[in-house]
Parts: C-alpha cells; structure tokens; sequence
C-alpha cells in the first residue's frame, strides 16, 4: 500500500490525523523492510509524531529490540540526541527498557 500511495504522488512526511507518520507507524511495528524502503525515498527521519516521539525515540521505547533499525536509522542521519515531548533522548529510552544492544549502539 505504501509503495503504491508513495507512487501516485502522497507525501511520505505527512501523517494521520494523530500526526502519525507512515516511519513512525513502520518503526512501531518494527517494520525493517518499510522503513529502509521510506528511507529510500526521503522520509525525514528525525520528524515528530503527533505525541513527540521520533522514529529512533519509538525503536527504542517498543516491546521489541531490533538493533539493526537504530542503527540504519543513524546511518541515514537520525539525530541520536533528539529527545521525545518527555525530554527524554533514545539513550534514557533504551536504558529503561534494557534494550542492552541497542544501547551500545547509541553509545
């Protein structure tokens, strides 16, 4: 569906209705194969949802750890330091969770 919209022309900055990016929805999902095809095409990876959080800042709050979207996030110029409307950065978020590998990814 995304490729599709993305095709016809639809922004791949612009969110729902709750701000919520087609990044930010692939990066809750842990979505790695949409998120590296958005990166592709130019989505701003360092652009707030509607409730503050970046898409690094979502990786590293979610359920699951996948170390390799935080670090192709990085790689393609997510702001590491970037912190969410609760002023806390990827690292804090990380740490909380336990996510060991991603935090020594952000170290």
């Amino acid at each position: 569906v995304i490729k599709y919209l993305i095709e016809k022309g639809a922004n791949i900055n612009n969110g729902n209705k709750y701000s919520t990016s087609p990044l930010t929805a692939a990066c809750s999902e842990n979505n790695e194969e949409v998120i590296k095809y958005l990166i592709e095409k130019g989505v701003d990876v360092n652009k707030k949802d509607g409730k503050g959080e970046t898409p690094l800042t979502i990786v590293c709050k979610n359920e699951n750890e996948n170390d390799n979207i935080v670090k192709y996030l990085i790689e393609n110029g997510a702001d590491i330091n970037k912190e969410n409307m609760d002023g806390k950065p990827p690292l804090i978020l990380a740490c909380k969770k336990e996510k060991i590998n991603i935090v020594k990814t952000l170290i």
